[in-house]
């Protein structure tokens, strides 16, 4: 009767463990976002450069048709 006693016993705390270790696992993901099932997006690729875009004639623009209105 003592044999089973002990096997039950240790039987018990494999599956306390069991649950703690999976409380842990779950606690662990949800604090980092679950970072192994998200999408990465490579943000270099994305960025544009501002400085190339704004650059406009305006001199050019500004000279356009100025002869036709002075007549």
């Amino acid at each position: 009767m003592a044999i089973f006693a002990h096997v039950f016993l240790q039987n018990l705390k494999n599956q306390k463990m069991k649950k703690v270790i999976a409380i842990f696992a779950i606690a662990a993901l949800a604090a980092c976002g679950g970072a192994a099932t998200e999408a990465t997006t490579d943000t270099a690729v994305a960025t544009v450069d501002t400085a190339a875009a704004a650059t406009v004639d305006t001199a050019a623009a500004a000279t356009a048709d100025t002869a036709a209105v002075a007549k």
